[in-house]
């Protein structure tokens, strides 16, 4: 279809009218000033008589009428051109537009036209089809996804970004990020790496970053900041896109400890509340169970956290140089002693310090850190004068304390001065829930040891490490996956790669509960058979500790209310027959 003008139809009128502008209008002007002339030496010839004049004096006359005339017609020419030069303007630009019109239109070709419209929609539901694809494609993302504008508004996030944050996309839409989560303290580092990100324009990638949520949970993120720019320009700055995963059973206090089964969860609760005291603390637990990430976690929640924290293992250091080690000596205490030097507790002053496998210190010492237990005070080997220190005491040991008390290897008056706070490290096969989350987290550290890529765990390698009785607990499934990802060759590791017998898997531990129910053993369940059966394991839990409550146990779970209860009803558990269940559980163990 053609929308040019026909130039024959409209430039001779335009070029006509320019015609009468510059020439016709200024003629006239000429004309009239020679008519006015000519009739002024008339009249005055015919009326006035006057003297007869000469044929010359007669020239000069009509000269000068002729002169005056065109002097007329020519200033009146050029007082027209300037007065109608907006006007010329005005009609140049409207004809200019004119072109590009079409005055008669030719009539309308319906099949063309529904043909077009038809291709229009097309194109549009095609459009739309891929927009939902790729947003369906977005919400199974395992990975929370928050997009930025320019400005740090969020200009939107999938379905895993609007669980994790606990906020819908509709509220979040044209918000700034600190006002959908908060300035909590917890939540600064967050914040601040997106605003570095917007500023600096380079992509940022952070591990155990914390993050308080607005029902109170908190949780540790490992998140990527990555810039958005437009693909022609690149200079040019779009937003940011975070891409952000939380850390496998990891707490926003205690990052370093993983998992999520109750019997931790209660072990970090305590941990929690007793950090901010000075009380003593003792740890028991078989080796490899945690012992020492727990001390740390006191120390680092505690008001001390910014002095010294020291460690000393009681079972390391001969008997002979363990006095001399906790309280120092003096110079020429024993032979070798060739200068003055401080002990542990010296060194620990106004902070904390650990005494690991307190439980194989001797007699002799026991007694001089009984003084020091309740007085605060010691005295260095080979001197007198009595010191002075301010120190928290933490006391860990792999060894039955009530035990070693009845058989009179460990003072009873320290035992209870050491045991005002007891937690309890629970064994790995007591919490074999807790496996796959380990094991998530030693590949990765693995990965970043070597500077490879991480492997994954097969099923029938999952399926040997939950059955398996881990007697050196969570130290020995650590070195497990370590010599696995070294000695593997495939990207995923089998269970021929496991330093474990495959005739020891099952092997029945007598201290071990249960972690199976309905008659599925471990080595024959598969690995989704399993990982059933741990989250099954752990729903009961939950709602037993809560007495039945769904809304108190979706909060120990981390989980929202409507997705426990589609748990709950996918693997047929009533609550209210747990309600009561706790106490009779608890006295039949």
């Amino acid at each position: 279809m053609s929308t040019q003008q026909n130039p024959s139809k409209l430039g001779p009128s335009g070029e006509r009218f320019n015609l009468r502008l510059v020439v016709v209008i200024p003629l006239i002007f000429v004309l009239v000033s020679l008519a006015v002339g000519l009739l002024a030496v008339t009249v005055t010839k015919g009326f006035l008589h006057p003297s007869t004049p000469s044929s010359k004096e007669m020239l000069l006359v009509y000269l000068w009428i002729v002169g005056s005339s065109l002097g007329a017609g020519l200033l009146g020419g050029f007082i027209a051109y300037a007065i109608t030069k907006p006007v010329r303007k005005a009609i140049a630009e409207a004809q200019q537009m004119i072109r590009y019109v079409e005055p008669e239109p030719p009539p309308v070709n319906a099949v063309t036209e529904v043909d077009a419209l038809s291709a229009i929609f097309d194109q549009a539901r095609v459009s739309f089809v891929e927009l939902a694809q790729a947003r369906e494609m977005l919400d199974s993302l395992n990975e929370g996804i928050v997009a930025l504008d320019r400005d740090g508004r969020v200009a939107g996030m999938n379905l895993r970004a609007e669980q994790t944050l606990e906020i819908s996309a509709a509220d979040a839409r044209h918000k700034r990020l600190e006002e959908l989560l908060g300035r909590a303290p917890a939540n600064r580092m967050l914040l601040g790496f997106a605003e570095n990100a917007l500023r600096e324009r380079k992509e940022r990638l952070h591990t155990h970053v914390p993050l308080s949520l607005p029902s109170g949970r908190e949780i540790t993120l490992s998140v990527k900041l990555s810039p958005l720019k437009f693909r022609d320009r690149p200079d040019e700055l779009l937003g940011i896109v975070i891409d952000f995963r939380e850390q496998p059973g990891s707490s926003a206090t205690s990052p370093e400890i993983v998992g999520k089964s109750p019997q931790l969860a209660e072990v970090l609760d305590l941990v929690a509340k007793v950090a901010p005291t000075d009380s003593k603390v003792l740890i028991i637990g078989e080796s490899g169970t945690g012992k020492e990430l727990i001390a740390d976690a006191l120390h680092r929640l505690s008001p001390r956290k910014n002095k010294p924290f020291v460690k000393i293992n009681c079972a390391a250091i001969p008997e002979g140089l363990l006095e001399s080690e906790l309280f120092g000596h003096e110079k020429g205490a024993f032979t070798g002693a060739v200068g003055k030097s401080p002990g542990k507790f010296e060194l620990a002053h106004e902070g904390t310090i650990l005494l690991d496998e307190i439980g194989d210190m001797s007699p002799a010492t026991q007694v001089k850190v009984l003084r020091v237990v309740q007085a605060g005070e010691f005295t260095p080997v080979g001197g007198s004068e009595i010191r002075k220190v301010d120190v928290r005491i933490v006391a860990a040991t792999n060894r039955d304390l009530f035990l070693e008390v009845e058989r009179g290897r460990f003072r009873e008056d320290l035992f209870y001065r050491l045991n005002v706070i007891t937690l309890s490290m629970p064994p790995l096969r007591a919490r074999k829930s807790d496996i796959p989350f380990l094991a998530e987290h030693f590949l990765e550290e693995a990965a970043k040891r070597s500077n490879g890529e991480k492997k994954a765990l097969s099923r029938q390698a999952m399926d040997i490490l939950l059955a398996y009785s881990w007697p050196g607990n969570v130290r020995e499934l650590a070195n497990a996956i370590e010599r696995a990802c070294l000695l593997s060759n495939g990207s995923a590791i089998q269970p021929d790669d496991l330093p474990i017998p495959l005739d020891s898997a099952t092997v029945p531990v007598p201290a071990a509960k249960p972690l199976l129910n309905g008659g599925i053993s471990a080595r024959q369940a598969s690995f989704d058979e399993t990982m059933e059966a741990v989250e099954k394991e752990l729903i009961v839990q939950a709602l037993r500790q809560s007495h039945g409550v769904q809304v108190e146990a979706a909060k120990l779970l981390g989980l929202k209310h409507k997705n426990l209860w589609h748990k709950i009803k996918k693997h047929h558990i009533t609550p209210s027959e747990l309600k009561n269940s706790d106490t009779s559980h608890k006295n039949g163990q």
